[in-house]
């Protein structure tokens, strides 16, 4: 099985694009702490956006999801999106839906995007209280009614974290009333802002009753259920949590894909394997100095994936059977728990395995 999966052709099949890093929110679980008082200097001009769009191409992308900060907020993102989907690359956008008007959902759809994932952390007061700005929950749902107006494909993404835990069922029937095409779960990390507020933060003890939340979901076949990498691993639940309609290959975790098929490309042109990964280690290079094929195919870039070796596994992931294969989870989330990118305590096999050595 190793080796099957060290042989996949890698390629960055999935970018997501983190087309500007200016945001209309201050969302209490964002990694990156947009709006604190830094940013990433000179985000890149339209046609260095566009030049990246050929080069996204010519490596063999298939899809590439727009983000921010709040991607809308950038003027000249139609242009990037046009180019995109002209090089026939699925083109989708990740958004607060504060922003998106009438007017608004008629460019998106003109533009040639065919997704939109709508950010929705909790029913009104808890989704306003971690987006930390009053009106947003209302907001969302107007921009989910004229999205679907134009016939678009609408995503929810939750971040579950304590405060909305409780909220989760409401949340599905919410889901099911406004027609969402899927419904994407994942857990926030200790980086960034999130930090600073540990009380929202799942706890590894807290996953299990997450998982047996979404398998029963799943079960009910009232909403297409997307889970984040960062949740799962060779428990029980292992199968169902990866298998969904929309996932191809196999229904199990192979490890983490970033660098492999799976590029970040920050607003000022730097190169991650994964856009989640807030640390400026993971910049493997900037398309202002190289281009982005001399990036990805860069001998040692992406050694956290490309150049792994069991002995880069640490703490119970080392003695796991399970680690070659697993490499220790979602990088980014072992990552801000352990300082590790290959020990992870938010594993459902660590947690529920009676072996389990929680203290490693």
């Amino acid at each position: 099985m190793r080796e099957i999966i060290d042989n996949i052709r890698k390629r960055p099949k999935f970018c997501v694009w983190e087309i500007t890093f200016k945001c209309n929110m201050r969302c209490l679980h964002c990694a990156s702490a947009v709006n604190d008082g830094w940013s990433r200097g000179d985000e890149l001009n339209l046609d260095e956006a566009l030049h990246l769009c050929d080069e996204l191409g010519e490596l063999g992308c298939e899809e590439v999801t727009l983000s921010g900060g709040e991607a809308l907020l950038r003027k000249d993102w139609k242009y990037i999106a046009n180019c995109l989907i002209k090089l026939g690359i699925r083109t989708s956008l990740i958004s607060n839906g504060f922003v998106i008007d009438r007017e608004t959902a008629d460019d998106i759809k003109e533009s040639g995007i065919y997704l939109v994932a709508l950010s929705l952390d909790g029913m009104e007061e808890t989704h306003d209280y971690i987006r930390g700005s009053k009106g947003s929950f209302a907001r969302v749902c107007r921009a989910i009614s004229h999205l679907k107006t134009n016939g678009l494909r609408v995503n929810f993404v939750t971040h579950a974290n304590r405060k909305n835990f409780p909220e989760l069922p409401a949340i599905e029937e919410l889901a099911v009333s406004l027609g969402i095409d899927v419904w994407r779960i994942q857990l926030g990390a200790p980086l960034g802002r999130l930090k600073k507020h540990p009380e929202l933060l799942l706890k590894p003890e807290d996953l299990p009753a997450l998982a047996d939340f979404i398998v029963a979901t799943k079960q009910r076949k009232k909403v297409i259920i997307s889970v984040g990498d960062n949740i799962g691993y060779f428990s029980q639940h292992e199968p169902e949590l990866r298998n969904t309609p929309i996932r191809e290959g196999l229904h199990f975790w192979c490890g983490c894909s970033a660098g492999c098929l799976n590029i970040g490309i920050e607003s000022n042109g730097n190169v991650k394997g994964c856009l989640a990964l807030q640390s400026d280690q993971f910049v493997e290079g900037n398309v202002r100095t190289e281009s982005l094929k001399e990036i990805w195919e860069k001998k040692g870039n992406f050694a956290y994936t490309r150049d792994f070796k069991k002995e880069d596994l640490h703490g119970y992931c080392k003695d796991c059977v399970y680690g070659e294969v697993c490499r220790g989870g979602c990088t980014f989330t072992a990552f801000s728990a352990t300082g590790s990118p290959h020990n992870n305590p938010y594993c459902l096999y660590r947690l529920t395995s009676p072996t389990k050595n929680l203290e490693k």
